[in-house]
């Protein structure tokens, strides 16, 4: 995951260190023989092309690197250094309310530190990367659901109901399946509302989950009430001591004021404990104005973010947080019920950063 923009970042980080132009490997038509003539490499698009030029040092600082010791970037370089930088984060759908900030903080860096010209590559990533992991961590920390959950049943505070929005297609019913997945494992036991009574075939796929993993759905027809569906649910884990409810929602475009409507007719009636915002990191820089609308009608406590293993340019997993004010709790990192991990600001930044001067 995240390939894009770790070989973007990493190229403008060798960029500088070298001070010369990249040479595109290649082979003569004739050498490579008859197919490669065939069958020629597509060319980079000139976006990507232009990252994988360099940027140049400084004349005088090349003399001091080429005696070794250390070295301070001029302006010019950190400019030329921080611009690639910029193209590759916007392009790599990183909002430009979180880029400004991250670039402000590599600049100080870059110009007031002292840099080994041993060590040159390691060092300048290592601003890279400190800069991203403070934007990541800047973020309030987010609920830890789980252990909250934890805490409420061994207080006898039950049921602890889960509400979870966002829009359709994005894997909110499999995180939901997911969660109780988790949950099931812990012991605790739970029970899914079927309150998506809008889509087609989402009943049975509610049902298809429930079934594979073992908890029990309250479901009714289409076209019911939803929050009818989820009293009803919260009713019956009241009734056999279940310590969560959990409650599936019809996908909400942020410009529906029908969906909307209901969905704070939902939260009226089933007053949720946790509401959870899935949305899709492939989705690009829209889903930030998702959840900044949606947060605008309900409170929203965390973000899960899935398809994080199909999800090459990983901007989103940066800026989510930084943009809306509302914290990443989990990736879905794949279908598996157990393909759900916890939101680490080291976790993103190992996906984005190569590690060493021989990563790519």
């Amino acid at each position: 995951m995240f390939e894009s923009l770790k070989k973007k970042i990493a190229g403008a980080v060798k960029g500088l260190v070298a001070g010369e132009e990249a040479q595109p490997e290649a082979e003569s038509d004739a050498a490579a023989g008859p197919a490669a003539q065939a069958a020629p490499e597509p060319r980079p698009e000139p976006a990507a092309k232009a990252l994988d030029e360099t940027v140049r040092l400084n004349a005088a600082t090349k003399i001091v690197k080429a005696f070794g010791g250390r070295i301070r970037l001029k302006d010019n370089e950190i400019d030329d250094f921080l611009g690639k930088v910029r193209v590759s984060l916007l392009q790599s759908d990183v909002a430009l309310g979180a880029v400004e900030p991250m670039l402000e903080d590599m600049r100080g860096r870059l110009s007031s530190a002292d840099f080994s010209t041993k060590g040159l590559y390691d060092e300048i990533l290592g601003a890279v990367r400190q800069s991203l992991l403070d934007t990541l961590s800047s973020a309030k920390p987010g609920i830890d659901v789980f252990k909250h959950v934890s805490e409420k049943a061994a207080a006898g505070a039950i049921p602890v109901s889960i509400l979870f929005v966002g829009p359709n297609g994005t894997g909110k019913t499999t995180t939901i399946g997911k969660f109780a997945y988790r949950f099931k494992s812990m012991g605790i036991a739970c029970v899914i509302s079927a309150s998506d009574t809008f889509r087609a075939a989402a009943i049975e796929q509610t049902e298809y989950h429930a079934n594979r993993i073992g908890v029990p759905v309250v479901k009714s027809r289409y076209g019911a009430d939803p929050a009818s569906v989820a009293f009803d649910a919260i009713a019956y884990a009241k009734a056999r001591g279940l310590q969560v409810v959990l409650i599936d929602s019809a996908g909400r475009q942020e410009t529906n004021k029908n969906l909307i409507s209901e969905m704070q007719k939902i939260v009226r009636v089933a007053k949720p404990d946790i509401t959870i915002f899935v949305g899709e990191s492939t989705a690009g820089g829209v889903i930030a104005d998702q959840v900044a609308e949606l947060s605008r009608h309900i409170r929203i406590d965390g973000i899960v973010l899935t398809k994080l293993d199909c999800d090459a340019r990983g901007g989103n997993a940066i800026s989510i947080a930084a943009v809306t004010g509302i914290p990443v709790l989990f990736f879905g990192v794949g279908e598996g019920y157990d393909a759900m991990v916890p939101f680490s600001p080291e976790f993103v930044i190992d996906a984005v950063l190569p590690k060493n001067n021989k990563a790519t």
